[in-house]
């Protein structure tokens, strides 16, 4: 039974009875006094003053007052009965809701502990995972893995969320039809578990354990998604790989364009415009935006052809964690222009510096959509 609800009663039947209590003996002494007086008004024997003369009988008070206390007592079961029982059951009715939506909530949700008002939001989807134990092991070693890449090495304030709604879930699956290779897409339902969550910035991370090819949604800004396959579980010897991966389509989520002629990104929007940060149309263009690093990193920033799919477009490094075209060349981080476009993100949107236009008139000239991030 409910400790509120009995305290609740217990404080209940106290006043009802305290004010009840108060009303009968308020009564009783009236009477009582009006009893009195009539008594000192009662003509003496003998004596006759022609009018009626009233008696009281004290038995008949008492009965009455017996009667009230009778009624009361009544009165204060049939309320006891109601608030143990009646009532009892629909409070208890309406616990058992709650407690089923709180352990289903638990039961799909793991939460931070603690979260960071301004950081940024992370929501890892379990697609066909057998245990919490294989989500939560992935997540932990790409989370290892990412960390030890700039800028994410040197960031810190991640609000890491889970949601996993069982094995048997169908709410993503394979599409072939009109995809260059198979990928994984979600149905509209997921944003009815996402919506629980009640953020407003984040980056949707599904992973799956089905066979596709991994994608991520090329935007800027606003929320994204990540479809990663894994097959298997991380363990040590494909770890890096795998994070390698990981890092390249979150580099995706924030705007970051192949570096290579064969993308593997998909996009809501259009991911082969060289809008910028890496994919410049022209190399007049290039050296616009990234001319000064181009001088501060000679040996690693220049004007390469070929970036978002086209062999016209001008990236700023020869090899990068962008570009997956040719491992022989790979180099595991950004490189000095996709990092710097990552590290004032990180700052200016997602961390608890107060920042405004004067603080970097270039990024936000070039980069307009950022000015939402101000406070």
């Amino acid at each position: 039974m409910d400790i509120k609800l009995i305290f609740f009663n217990i404080v209940f039947v106290v006043i009802f009875n305290s004010l009840l209590l108060f009303f009968l003996f308020w009564y009783f002494f009236k009477k009582k006094e009006q009893i009195k007086k009539i008594d000192t008004k009662t003509p003496q024997r003998g004596v006759s003053t022609g009018a009626k003369t009233e008696y009281s009988n004290p038995n008949k008070e008492k009965s009455r007052f017996k009667l009230l206390i009778f009624l009361a007592s009544i009165s204060v079961s049939l309320m006891i009965v109601y608030f143990f029982n009646f009532r009892q059951n629909i409070v208890t009715e309406s616990l058992i809701q709650e407690n089923l939506q709180n352990s289903q909530k638990s039961e799909f949700y793991h939460n931070p502990a603690k979260t960071y008002p301004h950081g940024l939001n992370l929501i890892f989807f379990a697609n066909n995972y057998a245990s919490w134990e294989d989500f939560d092991s992935d997540i932990a070693n790409l989370m290892i893995g990412i960390r030890q890449i700039e800028p994410w090495k040197s960031y810190a304030n991640y609000n890491i969320y889970k949601i996993n709604p069982g094995k048997d879930s169908e709410l993503c699956g394979i599409k072939t039809e009109n995809e260059r290779k198979p990928v994984l897409r979600c149905d509209i339902k997921i944003n009815a578990l996402l919506g629980k969550l009640q953020l407003e910035n984040f980056r949707l991370v599904v992973l799956s354990r089905q066979d596709f090819q991994s994608w991520a949604n090329v935007t800027r800004l606003s929320n994204s998604g990540i479809f990663f396959s894994l097959k298997d579980r991380i363990n040590e010897s494909d770890g890096i790989a795998t994070s390698y991966l990981f890092a390249h389509l979150l580099g995706h989520s924030f705007g970051l364009k192949d570096e290579e002629k064969y993308v593997i990104a998909k996009a809501d929007g259009a991911p082969h415009t060289p809008d910028g940060p890496n994919c410049a149309p022209d190399e007049a263009m290039a050296k616009k935006w990234w001319g000064d690093l181009a001088q501060k990193y000679p040996d690693r920033v220049g004007y390469f052809k070929t970036c978002a799919g086209s062999d016209d477009f001008i990236r700023p490094t020869q090899s990068s964690l962008m570009n997956f075209g040719d491992m022989e060349k790979f180099t595991p981080d950004y490189g000095p222009v996709s990092e710097e476009y990552l590290r004032k993100m990180l700052d200016y949107c997602f961390s608890e510096k107060v920042v405004t236009q004067k603080n970097d008139l270039d990024f936000f000239e070039k980069y307009p959509e950022f000015k939402n991030c101000l406070r």
